[in-house]
């Protein structure tokens, strides 16, 4: 091999370990690389209200963030929160842009597929919501109807394994909050979401004439990280069962979904 052989060789394995190196650095994935930065970037999800959204200043507030501030505590870091939505939780996740996501995520066998999964931390059961007037008490009755659903989440699933049966028209949307005011406006006849959104959004809109129709399903939520994090996943998941049972995870369902922890699932 000559000379300028053997310099193109070395030049690609060089790069080849810079980039690898880079990328190790980005994805600080030990509990170790974060407490030696002094810092943690975590994707918080927003526009879904009591878990997430944002106060007057911009600042992310609700479930999510309260535990994003217990787990700052517990690490001894600076947290920044990286406010997400729906669509673009796994990516941001995938790109190196968050550490990891608290972010109403459910763990799904087909999300397992890219990402990993802490125990839970969070549930809520998931409805039907329409006008009182409209008569839906099955999923029989949503047919030939135009439903709106929040884009990228689990609910979504849904109407989308029922849409040709039902002859459903469904409209997707960028968050729960916004799903909401397509069925207050009258944009959509009904909606598929989480009980403590919907409960919150009627609570601030002072809504008098939409009601939960029925349910359908609870949505335990976890914690996500990337697929290599095996030992932040180990650190979450002994996060989560200290902070349930000293009772900090249960102060904080009190104050923003306004009842006690439910029993949350593990595995």
């Amino acid at each position: 091999m000559n000379l300028m052989k053997h310099l193109k060789v070395a030049g690609t394995l060089l790069a080849l370990g810079a980039g690898m190196l880079a990328a190790s650095q980005a994805s600080a994935q030990t509990i170790t690389d974060i407490i030696k930065r002094g810092s943690v970037k975590i994707g918080v999800l927003i526009g879904a209200p009591p878990y997430g959204s944002v106060d007057s200043q911009g600042n992310a507030i609700g479930y999510d963030a309260d535990v994003i501030a217990l787990i700052g505590k517990y690490l001894g870091v600076k947290v920044e929160m990286v406010q997400l939505t729906p669509p673009a939780r796994i990516p941001a996740l995938e790109a190196n842009k968050v550490d990891f996501l608290v972010a109403t995520l459910a763990p799904t066998p087909e999300r397992a597929k890219a990402v990993m999964f802490s125990i839970p931390y969070s549930a809520f059961q998931t409805g039907i919501y329409a006008k009182k007037n409209v008569a839906i008490k099955t999923w029989d009755d949503l047919k030939g109807k135009k439903v709106g659903v929040n884009r990228g989440s689990s609910v979504e699933r849904e109407f989308t394994s029922r849409e040709k049966e039902l002859n459903l028209t469904i409209l997707r949307f960028e968050d729960d909050a916004t799903t909401m005011q397509a069925l207050f406006s009258g944009q959509v006849e009904a909606i598929a979401g989480p009980d403590a959104q919907a409960n919150a959004a009627m609570k601030a809109r002072g809504e008098t004439e939409t009601e939960l129709k029925f349910v359908f399903g609870m949505q335990p939520n976890s914690m996500t990280m990337r697929k290599d994090a095996y030992e932040l996943r180990q650190w979450l998941n002994n996060f989560i069962y200290y902070v349930k049972q000293n009772g900090e995870l249960n102060t904080i369902s009190e104050k923003w979904v306004g009842g006690p922890l439910p029993a949350l699932p593990t595995f």
